[in-house]
């Protein structure tokens, strides 16, 4: 999965609320709504997907609002979350190489190129190359 979690759509916000608390509640993910001004333009979350204690910083933003520090100000807390929870040893932030947003948001904040990666199943998205640049907290 890319740095940018999957692009939400209105009608599965139920769907996503139920499985965030599912998640939240077995301390697999802990995902949070990016907001400006009361109006949810994004999300972001902590995730377990990167072995025993590791986590994995994900976000997402609507078109409209990036550019503005609102994804790098999510990461920076959740990097400082991560930081606080016991057992947890390397946070870290998966981009597609084609995805330099997310290789700025992740340098700025101290990650640093760990691996690089196919991914088995190729592209995501149009534009993306379908290798992963992993970035990790030191």
């Amino acid at each position: 999965m890319d740095a940018l979690c999957g692009h939400p759509r209105p009608e599965a916000g139920g769907g996503f609320l139920a499985h965030s608390a599912e998640a939240w509640a077995s301390g697999q993910e802990y995902n949070y709504a990016i907001t400006s001004g009361g109006i949810v333009v994004g999300s972001c979350g902590l995730h377990r997907r990167i072995g025993p204690g590791g986590l994995d910083i994900g976000y997402w933003l609507h078109h409209a609002w990036t550019g503005k520090g609102l994804a790098t100000m999510a990461a920076a807390a959740l990097a400082q979350a991560g930081r606080e929870l016991p057992g947890i040893d390397r946070i870290e932030i998966h981009h597609d190489e084609a995805n330099s947003a997310s290789g700025a948001i992740a340098r700025r904040l101290g990650f640093r190129k760990f691996d690089r990666v196919r991914v088995p199943d190729g592209p995501e998205a149009p534009g993306e190359t379908g290798i992963h640049v992993i970035r990790r907290l030191q």
